[in-house]
């Protein structure tokens, strides 16, 4: 899924522009993220969650289809992150342009698993994917930054 997401978000950015297929791609991907409670929650005919359904019933469908546009999604918006940050470069401050979203991403993978697991030990037992929406709803915030940003190249 990763590489058909990278295919899309490229293609995306050629034909509507970087900052609308990063918003775009990023609010597909947090709304997908955050819909997880509700794929785990959906009980199959035999009265056990997802995890537990490993193989068929509607939860576990629900579920994979809603991690696979996730994927395909946040796969998407890595390609038009970068197109974002290349066309708007200074001249002479390309490789920094392209490398703090990078380091911006990076530093997310420090951060974001003590949160969303203080949310999981918090909440988990309660509501299952419970991280997964508060990263969805994250993502999302983040996306819509996007719409908010004035000036600049596309």
């Amino acid at each position: 899924s990763g590489l058909g997401g990278a295919v899309i978000g490229g293609t995306l950015s050629d034909q509507i522009g970087s900052r609308k297929a990063a918003a775009l791609s990023g609010t597909l991907s947090g709304i997908a993220l955050a819909s997880i409670p509700v794929g785990l929650s959906l009980e199959d005919r035999i009265g056990s969650n997802a995890f537990e359904t490993v193989v068929g019933g509607p939860d576990a469908t629900i579920f994979a289809v809603l991690v696979i546009l996730w994927s395909v999604a946040v796969s998407a918006q890595g390609p038009a992150l970068t197109s974002l940050g290349q066309l708007n470069a200074k001249k002479g401050l390309e490789a920094t342009s392209l490398g703090l979203p990078r380091a911006a991403g990076d530093a997310t993978y420090i951060v974001a698993p003590l949160i969303l697991g203080a949310v999981s030990d918090r909440l988990g037992d309660t509501i299952p994917g419970a991280a997964c929406a508060v990263a969805g709803f994250a993502i999302i915030l983040g996306s819509a930054a996007l719409f908010t940003i004035e000036g600049g190249k596309e």
